[in-house]
C-alpha cells in the first residue's frame, strides 16, 4: 500500500504544484521538480523507499515517451538542416564548460586538475530531462520550424551527453589510475552514437510488419515504447554500449519518415497523452533526487564556478552556431536553451564519493547546486524567450509537414 500512496501522492501533488506554478507565468516542471524535492528524503522523507528505487525506471519510461515524439516531429528536410551545428553543439559547449569546471576547481576548492575534471564533466551534460519536453512542445507550436532549431538542439543535447559521460570516465579512470586513456574512451563516442542510429533504424523497420500484425493504435504504442525502454535499459546496464537518447530518437524519426506515417500520427497523438502523466513522474522524481542540504557553506564558491561556467558554455554554444542561418536572436535562444543541468547531475553526483574519490562530497554538492541553479534558469528562460526570439507562434501538429 505504501508504494501505492507515494506514487498517488507525486501524481496529485506534482499535477497540483504545476498547476500552480503554471499560474505565475513559470513552467510548471519547476513546480514540479520542488514537490518531488520537499516530499523526498531530502526533507520529509515520505516516499516509500520502493518507489525511489523504480524511480529510475519511471524516469526512463517518461524520457523515452518525449524522445520517441521529439523522432516523430523531425522531417528530412530539417535533419540536412541541423547535421552539422549539431554535431557541433555535441562536443563544444560540453568540452569547454567542462574543461573550465575543472580549472576553477583547482584554484577555488585545492583539486588536482583530475578531481577537477570529474567534478567538471559531471556539470556540463546538458539536461534530457528538461531541453526534450521544451524543445517537443515547440515543435509541436511550430516555433523554430523553418531552420529546425528544437529539432537541432533535440539532437545536440542528446549527444551532449555521451561526450560528458566519456570524459567523466577518463577522469575517474585517471584518478585510480587504471589504463582507460582519453582517447580511447573519446574514440567510443562516435562508435556509440553510430550504433544508436543503427539500433534506432532497425527497431523502425524490425517494428513495421509487428504493429501491422497488431493494427490497435494502443498496443502499437505500447510495443514502440517497450521497444524504446529496452534500448535504454541496454544501455545503463552496459549490456551494449550505444547511445539509446539518440536511438530512441532515430526510431522515432524513420518510423514517421520511411516506416508508416499512419503509424507515426498514432504514435504522436498516444504517446502525447501518456505524456501528460509521464512528466510528472520525471520531474518529481528528479526532483526527489535533490539534497539541497548537502551545499552547506559551499554555496558561494559553487555558483562563482556554475555561473563562470555558464559562460563559458554560453560562448561555446555560439561559436557552434557560427556560418548558420540563424539570427542573433534565434543563436541567444540556442545559448538559453543549453543552459539547464539535472538528469546527468543528479545520477552522477554520488558516484565519486562512493568510489572514494579525494573531494567527492565537494563534487556531489556542487553537483547538486548546478541543478538548483540552472534548471529553473534554463527552464524559465526557454518559456520566456521562445516566441520573442523564434518568431510568431504556428499552430502545427507533429503529423502536419513532417513536423
Amino acid at each position: 500500500m505504501k508504494i501505492v500512496f507515494s506514487m498517488l501522492l507525486l501524481l496529485v501533488g506534482g499535477h497540483l504544484t504545476g498547476r500552480l506554478v503554471e499560474k505565475v507565468k513559470l513552467p510548471k516542471l519547476l513546480g514540479m521538480i520542488i514537490f518531488g524535492c520537499i516530499i523526498g528524503p531530502a526533507y520529509l522523507g515520505i516516499l516509500d523507499n520502493y518507489t525511489l528505487v523504480i524511480g529510475k525506471d519511471l524516469k526512463n519510461i517518461a524520457l523515452v515517451t518525449v524522445l520517441i515524439t521529439g523522432g516523430l516531429g523531425i522531417s528530412i528536410d530539417q535533419l540536412k538542416k541541423m547535421g552539422r551545428p549539431a554535431l557541433f553543439l555535441s562536443i563544444i559547449p560540453a568540452g569547454l564548460e567542462g574543461f573550465a569546471v575543472a580549472f576553477a576547481a583547482v584554484k577555488v576548492f585545492g583539486f588536482t586538475f583530475i578531481q577537477g575534471g570529474i567534478l567538471g564533466f559531471i556539470i556540463s551534460a546538458v539536461s534530457p530531462a528538461v531541453l526534450i519536453p521544451s524543445m517537443v512542445d515547440l515543435i509541436k507550436r511550430g516555433l523554430g520550424r523553418k531552420k529546425a532549431i528544437p529539432q537541432m538542439l533535440l539532437a545536440g543535447g542528446s549527444a551532449d551527453d555521451s561526450i560528458a559521460i566519456a570524459m567523466f570516465t577518463t577522469f575517474i579512470g585517471l584518478y585510480f589510475g587504471s589504463e582507460s586513456s582519453l582517447g580511447a574512451n573519446l574514440a567510443m563516442v562516435p562508435i556509440s552514437i553510430g550504433l544508436g542510429i543503427l539500433s534506432g533504424v532497425a527497431a523502425a523497420y524490425i517494428l513495421k510488419p509487428l504493429c501491422r500484425l497488431i493494427k490497435n493504435p494502443i498496443a502499437q504504442s505500447a510495443l514502440v515504447l517497450g521497444v524504446g525502454v529496452g534500448m535504454r535499459v541496454l544501455e545503463e546496464r552496459h549490456i551494449f554500449n550505444f547511445n539509446s537518447l539518440i536511438g530512441v530518437m532515430v526510431m522515432g524519426f524513420m518510423i514517421h519518415n520511411f516506416a508508416d506515417s499512419k503509424l507515426g500520427e498514432d504514435l504522436s497523438k498516444n504517446l502525447g497523452k501518456a505524456w501528460q502523466v509521464g512528466q510528472i513522474y520525471l520531474f518529481t522524481l528528479v526532483g526527489a533526487a535533490i539534497d539541497p542540504n548537502l551545499i552547506g557553506e559551499l554555496f558561494v564558491p559553487g555558483t562563482v564556478i556554475i555561473l563562470s561556467a555558464l559562460a563559458i558554455r554560453s560562448v561555446g554554444t555560439w561559436i557552434s552556431l557560427l556560418g548558420t542561418e540563424l539570427t542573433y536572436g534565434e543563436r541567444l535562444f540556442c545559448v538559453i536553451a543549453y543552459l539547464p543541468k539535472a538528469t546527468v547531475q543528479s545520477a552522477k553526483a554520488g558516484v565519486p564519493l562512493n568510489m572514494g574519490v579525494a573531494g567527492g562530497e565537494i563534487i556531489q554538492a556542487v553537483a547538486i547546486l548546478s541543478v538548483l541553479l540552472t534548471a529553473p534558469l534554463g527552464a524559465i528562460g526557454i518559456k520566456l524567450t521562445a516566441e520573442p526570439l523564434l518568431g510568431e507562434k504556428e499552430e502545427l501538429q507533429l503529423s502536419r509537414e513532417g513536423v
